[in-house]
């Protein structure tokens, strides 16, 4: 298992949809079963994109350490990593509650595709309950 993107993906990344930002980051995330943001102090960080308060998140550090140096609203955050399951079981559903979106994959070439925590979470649990992934869940 590999915990770091080739270079000719960190590459392909900052011209990818927001789809396919999405599926990048569900294949590389189900592939190391963990998730970097970023943190503030002792918790997860969020940005603002647009009108939604968003909690940054990557499948691999090096995306998040880009991140942290060259995001504005990144200053001063450091990453960190959190378990697949951990952010499934405890994270997301803090988000759910507390009306946070989630950026995934959010560099300085791009937003990145923001999504809701209930979906992630509704997908992640299809690919955990199928051994597989897929963006219908």
């Amino acid at each position: 298992m590999r915990y770091a993107p080739y270079e000719t993906e960190v590459k392909e990344l900052g011209v990818m949809s927001e789809s396919q930002l999405l599926e990048y980051f569900l294949t590389r995330v189900f592939e190391t079963e963990e998730v970097w943001g970023l943190e503030d102090d002792c918790e997860w960080a969020t940005i603002q994109l647009a009108a939604h308060s968003a909690m940054p998140i990557w499948p691999y550090q090096q995306l998040a350490n880009s991140a942290a140096s060259n995001l504005p609203a990144a200053n001063n955050l450091l990453p960190t990593a959190e378990s697949l399951e951990d952010f499934m079981d405890h994270t997301l559903p803090s988000l759910i509650e507390e009306d946070v979106m989630l950026a995934v994959m959010t560099s300085e070439e791009s937003t990145g595709c923001l999504v809701s925590p209930h979906r992630l979470l509704d997908i992640f649990t299809g690919m955990m309950e199928s051994g597989t992934y897929s963006l219908d869940a």
